[in-house]
């Protein structure tokens, strides 16, 4: 069933000294113990979340919150871990959606790397034009 709900409950950053300008980035985002709630009428699956980025001494970025999902039974739950795949594969899809936006602005408000790989662009020249130069 979708995701009703994402909310950020969670967050912590800070700089520390930055000794080499090429610094190893950790993103590890963890799912913490689901639980059934009831809100009204309506059962929703309450999913806890962290999302850790680790710059070494650099700085650390921390964002927790919990995610809701309607129309979820408890069959999908033993002792708090989701059993369902498709379930998990959402929760960090979204994961690296909404907590990722604020922790790129954290990022870059800190003055450190973006926690996630960025495209590169490549141009190339086509046509005419790379036909002239080599000539």
């Amino acid at each position: 069933m979708p995701i009703w709900r994402t909310t950020i409950t969670k967050v912590s950053a800070e700089r520390g000294e930055i000794s080499k300008p090429q610094m190893q980035v950790e993103v590890s985002p963890t799912i913490g113990k689901a639980k059934m709630e009831k809100a009204g009428d309506s059962e929703l699956l309450r999913v806890p979340y962290d999302l850790n980025i680790n710059y070494g001494k650099a700085g650390k970025i921390v964002i927790g919150g919990d995610m809701y999902f309607v129309g979820e039974s408890s069959d999908v739950l033993k002792d708090g871990v989701i059993q369902d795949s498709e379930l998990v594969r959402q929760v960090y899809q979204r994961l690296f959606i909404e907590p990722m936006v604020l922790a790129i602005s954290l990022a870059k408000d800190l003055i450190l790397p973006i926690p996630v790989q960025m495209p590169q662009v490549k141009v190339e020249q086509s046509g005419r034009k790379a036909d002239e130069k080599k000539k």
